[in-house]
């Protein structure tokens, strides 16, 4: 190749992968993809799919801000491209002045920071970090877009039978409750294999150009150890799938019912409760406003639904004989020769029942037999004694996936049989990589093709893969136990569990600089080495959310009892980011059973601490939380107090945690006198020991109890030392700083200081325009403005509600309606006594 060439690609490879795991690149991948597509195909495909994996990782290192292994990926980055890029070149030398245009625009977005594409502006976070050796810049958002709405899946129904005359009652519904201004409760009841699912969604399927709204749907069946879903819990999903601030979200669940209720009178919004079975589950999930329309179906009858929340009952029955005969001509594929077998299938559909599921079940049994299957499984339903058998749906599924299966190539079966073991249905690429780590990357990528190829799996959305029906996820259970030996087994699952354990633990160092009980040192080693995405920490821990939650349980029932502590513990600052409660009560309680199993008393008084304080945080008074926050704090401080006073600085860290805890109950339940002792001995018992973030915090604290005291100028004292604490720390603390601002500035409103409380939030509010997320920044924006308000100056007051009403709405909370009831009320007031309003200003 001509040295001019060679140095192009280099150049081209460098310049790229120095964009590969930032923003930047979203700009350039399509392209790139297409580049080098102009080469061979599936050597193209292996490639850009080696190169993906590649980027997935370095993006998670940097969001950690483990720069260590940013530096190490990186280069192989840059040679894995320049390699494939000295290929292509050798192969197609026309291709270098296409090369040589996109070196030039990749150039031009590291050195100006942004470009443009389409309606899309891409900003570059990669200046710093690859061409002067300095911190990296602060990521600078996206222009905001309007995040899509949640919709409810609607899987083809080609061979949708019957019930247009329930279909159209429905619509009756309907529009009487349109009329009428109110919301359409519908219930759908029915045996199992009715189809009372299939009813709901091809009413919402044939509704869909109307349903503009958010779209939200829940299982309420028992799940396999027999236990029901808490209503509170799934509310506590759907505001995730809304976008609501976990600040927001109430803690009581009658009042997370009323708060969605809220949410929901914005606008048409649909729910879709399924199996529902017992009726107390249904009414704290109906939105009730006008407009709405919920659908629930069950295989109960549940004459509750219909006297306390009004819903309209529709029974669901067999088809008619009609139906069913055209349902196992279409599904059984026998259309040509359905004249032949009228007897038959009669025969048939009376063994089925005229259930649609007993139907589909026979209809895939011959399109999947020899010719003479119909009359064979005339004969087998015509009996009794072999009905059942004949019908029974795990062979059935076996009898369509098994051919499927043994067609696989062999590590494309194999990697089937490790989804199988895998506890979720979804799962990403690099957990791909930990279950078959001597499989290389284009041969773990030809099987992901292979099974894609064969209906098994399916791209996901963002970047992963997931298994396209529940049924499939279960048949890859059933063949990793009958063709994979039991040691097999046992290790690919220890695999994926200390996968996600090491994912865990990485994500938690990198979110918080908390004390963790770490006998295996790695959260030293995880330990950030840079700047740290919050956010795109947070996305990664969401995207994996079903599966670490899954491991946790997996890990507590193989009796992998110090993974499962360790998993828990990994995920605590992520649940207490997100406000998700209810899985971080669950997992830390399958923890402490292990802890105990494990018989580390340092492991058991840390879970005792994690579930106080979530507890704590939810705080919900009608589920107990304050008494049950009290008992675990406890249990922790008589596990970590020795007799002999001889405590270990994990004991005495856990210890301070805990009185930390037991203060902040305390101050909670209007007791701040008690709770400045707690703080008192809890920074006492960090006496000697290395955690100025922990007296930062314990100041912080401090300030706010004497401040409920009325003891201002203590308040003041504590409150500004925090903030200078959290600023002057090894990685300073701005969230804190500006937290701690915002606290001063409360008490000096208290104590009739007015002045210097909005010379404190002006800063509070510089602090946090660079760090800070909507909706903290709105929230400090709208004390200013009252406080503004106060003083008359009613033109900046304004100024900061309308500018806090915004920020609420970019971050799709109610709480705009603070700010917008302030405007209104101020409206006449600035006219009467002459100061301007916000557009004169």
């Amino acid at each position: 190749m001509e040295a001019e060439l060679l140095r192009l690609a280099a150049s081209v490879a460098t310049t790229v992968a120095g964009t590969i795991g930032t923003d930047a690149y979203t700009a350039f991948k399509a392209r790139v993809g297409a580049l080098f597509r102009r080469g061979r195909q599936e050597r193209a495909d292996s490639f850009l799919s080696e190169l993906e994996e590649r980027r997935n990782d370095l993006a998670l290192a940097r969001d950690r801000g483990d720069e260590a292994r940013v530096a190490e990926l990186v280069p192989e980055v840059e040679e894995l491209l320049r390699s494939e890029l000295r290929r292509l070149l050798e192969e197609q030398p026309s291709l270098a002045g296409e090369l040589r245009d996109l070196h030039t625009e990749v150039r031009n977005v590291v050195t100006n920071g942004t470009v443009v594409v389409g309606g899309h502006t891409h900003v570059s976070n990669v200046y710093n970090h690859y061409y002067d050796g300095g911190p990296p810049a602060p990521r600078q958002a996206l222009p905001s877009m309007s995040a899509p709405l949640p919709r409810i899946a609607l899987w083809p129904m080609d061979h949708y039978e019957n019930n247009a005359s329930l279909l159209r009652r429905m619509d009756a519904v309907w529009a009487r409750g349109q009329a009428a201004g109110i919301a359409a409760t519908m219930y759908m009841q029915g045996v199992p294999g009715s189809g009372t699912s299939a009813v709901a969604r091809e009413w919402l399927r044939l509704h869909q150009e109307e349903l503009t709204g958010p779209q939200l749907e829940a299982s309420l069946g028992r799940d396999p150890w027999g236990n029901l879903p808490e209503p509170s819990a799934i509310l506590e999903r759907w505001f995730r799938e809304l976008g609501i601030p976990a600040g927001d979200v109430p803690a009581d669940p009658g009042e997370r019912s009323t708060y969605f209720r809220r949410l929901a009178a914005r606008g048409q919004i649909v729910v879709l409760l399924e199996d529902v079975a017992v009726a107390s589950q249904v009414e704290p999930l109906l939105p009730g406003t006008p407009g709405s329309v919920a659908l629930i179906t069950s295989h109960s009858r549940l004459p509750q639904l219909v006297r306390t929340v009004g819903a309209e009952p529709f029974e669901m029955e067999p088809l008619g004989r009609v139906h069913s005969r055209k349902l196992l001509v279409n599904v059984g594929r026998i259309r040509g020769d359905a004249t032949a077998y009228e007897k038959e299938l009669d025969l048939i559909a009376d063994g089925c029942g005229d259930l649609p599921l007993a139907l589909c079940i026979a209809g895939a049994q011959l399109a999947l037999g020899h010719t003479g299957r119909v009359r064979e499984l005339a004969a087998e339903l015509s009996d009794r004694t072999t009905r059942l058998e004949a019908l029974n749906m795990d062979d059935e599924i076996s009898a369509a996936l098994d051919p499927v299966y043994r067609g696989l190539a062999p590590d494309a079966a194999h990697l089937y049989r490790c989804i199988g073991l895998h506890p979720a249905g979804k799962f990403e690429p690099d957990v791909v990589r930990a279950m078959l780590p001597d499989m290389d990357t284009t041969a773990r990528n030809k099987a992901l093709r292979q099974l894609t190829a064969a209906n098994l799996i399916e791209p996901a959305e963002d970047g992963g893969y997931r298994v396209r029906h529940h049924l499939i996820h279960d048949h890859a259970l059933a063949c990793a136990r009958a063709d994979e030996p039991a040691e097999a087994r046992e290790a690919v699952l220890d695999r994926i569990i200390a996968h996600y354990l090491e994912f865990a633990e990485r994500a938690e160092a990198a979110l918080s600089s908390r004390y963790r009980h770490d006998p295996a040192g790695t959260y030293a080693a995880y330990a950030p080495m840079g700047s740290v995405d919050v956010p795109g920490v947070i996305a990664s821990l969401e995207r994996r959310r079903e599966s670490l939650e899954n491991v946790v349980r997996l890990a507590h029932e193989k009796g992998r009892h110090d993974q499962t502590w360790r998993l828990a513990q990994g995920l605590h600052s992520f649940y207490l980011k997100c406000g998700l409660h209810s899985p971080w009560i669950t997992t830390h309680e399958l923890a402490l059973t292990s802890a105990h199993e494990c018989r580390d008393q340092l492991a058991i008084a840390r879970m005792y601490f994690e579930l106080g304080f979530a507890h704590l945080d939810r705080w919900s008074t009608r589920q107990g939380d304050p008494q049950i926050a009290r008992g675990y704090f406890e249990h922790a401080l008589e596990l970590v107090r020795p007799a002999d006073g001889g405590a270990t600085e994990g004991q005495r860290r856990t210890e301070s945690s805990a009185l930390e805890g037991l203060g902040m109950l305390e101050r909670k339940l209007g007791n701040p006198a008690l709770a400045l002792e707690c703080y008192a001995l809890g920074l006492a018992a960090l006496n000697g020991i290395d955690h100025e973030r922990g007296r930062a915090l314990f100041a912080l604290h401090r300030g706010v109890a004497c401040t409920d005291l009325r003891r201002h100028d203590e308040a003041a004292r504590e409150l500004l030392s925090a903030r200078e604490q959290f600023a002057n720390l090894p990685v300073p603390d701005p969230y804190n700083e500006a937290r701690a601002l915002t606290r001063y500035a409360e008490d000096r409103r208290a104590a009739e200081r007015p002045g210097e409380a909005v010379r404190a939030l002006d800063d509070a509010i510089e602090i946090m325009t660079v760090n800070g997320p909507p909706y903290q920044r709105a929230g400090i924006l709208l004390l200013r403005g009252d406080l503004l308000s106060t003083q008359g100056d009613h033109a900046r007051a304004r100024l900061d509600w309308v500018t806090a009403s915004d920020l609420f709405r970019e971050a799709n909370s109610l709480r705009a309606q603070e700010a917008d009831q302030r405007l209104a009320g101020a409206s006449g007031a600035g006219d009467e006594d002459g100061s301007q309003g916000v557009d004169d200003e």
